[in-house]
């Protein structure tokens, strides 16, 4: 394999086992905005039983009048809200079935590499790397919040800050298209240069 055609068959094989058996949920829900970079606010929710989504959503009262075709309202927790399907929709349609899976087997594959990354520097990534997040302390978990805000201040890279078994750790979410093993590499150094500090 090579090229784009051998990138994007490594990221379906990374990550296409972490949907084994989705066809068996009733429902399922997922955010499109980390992965699908698409705006805040795009949830997803898919559910076999359109009368269950629609009774848990709907509001009733004397002044709602319902049409014969699909209410909006019916399908989401607000009567009005601006119409992110419409992102969502044209992201989904401009990357067809093959782009979105490379797309999310991308991300996770760099996660997975940035984490590699930090363990071999001496840092403690706490979670099991199987999506786009990884969450990392300093070996002195102490350390921890002056890295991060090191690492905020220096305008390379952006992080968050997160609470993982009663431990400060810090928040990595790999979730552009455009990132690189190149980009990845500064970002490593950038840790390790401001954690020897």
């Amino acid at each position: 394999m090579n090229g784009a055609f051998g990138l994007w068959a490594a990221a379906c094989a990374a990550t296409r086992h972490l949907t084994r058996g989705i066809d068996k949920a009733d429902s399922w829900s997922a955010d499109a905005h980390k992965t699908l970079n698409v705006p805040s606010g795009c949830g997803i929710v898919l559910c076999r039983d359109r009368r269950a989504l629609a009774s848990a959503m709907q509001a009733t009262d004397s002044y709602l009048q319902f049409s014969d075709d699909r209410d909006g309202m019916l399908y989401t927790p607000e009567m009005s809200r601006r119409a992110r399907s419409i992102e969502l929709w044209a992201t989904l349609k401009c990357l067809g079935k093959q782009g979105l899976d490379a797309l999310v087997g991308h991300l996770c594959l760099m996660a997975q590499y940035f984490a590699t990354g930090l363990v071999e520097r001496g840092f403690l990534v706490v979670n099991d790397v199987v999506f786009n997040q990884i969450l990392v302390h300093c070996p002195r978990t102490d350390d921890t919040t002056t890295l991060l805000a090191r690492i905020q201040a220096s305008g390379i890279c952006w992080c968050s800050g997160a609470t993982w078994d009663g431990q400060p750790v810090i928040r990595i979410s790999v979730c552009s298209w455009q990132t690189t093993t190149a980009n990845i590499d500064r970002c490593l150094r950038l840790f390790a240069d401001l954690s020897a500090q």
